[in-house]
């Protein structure tokens, strides 16, 4: 057994495969990401796998790139599609502090996060907007970022500007995927 099983997630059959794919150690996969691991992975066995093995790396990769881990989001589902692309905002559920614990992700919870409180809107109004034009995000939207991206009142101006550059990189990234 070698010290990749220390890693959440990794049990005998996967560990074989880093192992084949030339990783050893979690230092090993550090930096690297997981659709990087999956491609490698489907290419060693010459086929395309399942998706879950995607997610798997995705936990995977979280763990060993980020300075202190949740240890309840190093869960695999935690990294399924739903948490992991961007949300209508361009946020990654998965990514943000207070997920899986204090909010299920905005597809879960129909779009009302917890800072509606502030707002007195039922709904996110970025949310609302995606889902009565049927579009999974606002990536590609001509008016992005419009009026309805909200600020985090938890959070100051600076911190806002940067989540919503994340953000906007995010749907820049899953337009140009989509098409």
């Amino acid at each position: 057994m070698s010290e990749l099983r220390k890693i959440p997630n990794v049990g005998p059959a996967t560990e074989r495969d880093l192992l084949a794919m030339g990783y050893a150690s979690a230092e090993d996969l550090k930096g690297k990401s997981a659709e990087e691991l999956y491609a490698k992975e489907c290419a060693l066995r010459g086929f395309q796998l399942d998706r879950c093995q995607l997610y798997l790396y995705r936990a995977v990769s979280y763990f060993v790139n980020t300075d202190r881990p949740d240890p309840e989001k190093c869960k695999w589902w935690y990294w399924k599609d739903e948490f992991a692309t961007p949300s209508p905002c361009g946020a990654i559920c998965a990514e943000c502090g207070r997920f899986p614990s204090d909010c299920a992700g905005c597809r879960k919870i129909g779009g009302k996060p917890w800072w509606l409180a502030f707002t007195g809107q039922e709904v996110c109004a970025v949310y609302d907007c995606c889902a009565r034009s049927g579009r999974p995000h606002c990536g590609g939207c001509s008016s992005l970022p419009c009026e309805r991206f909200t600020s985090d009142p938890t959070l100051s101006e600076a911190e806002n500007a940067a989540h919503l550059r994340i953000m906007l990189r995010n749907l820049e990234g899953a337009d140009s995927r989509s098409r």
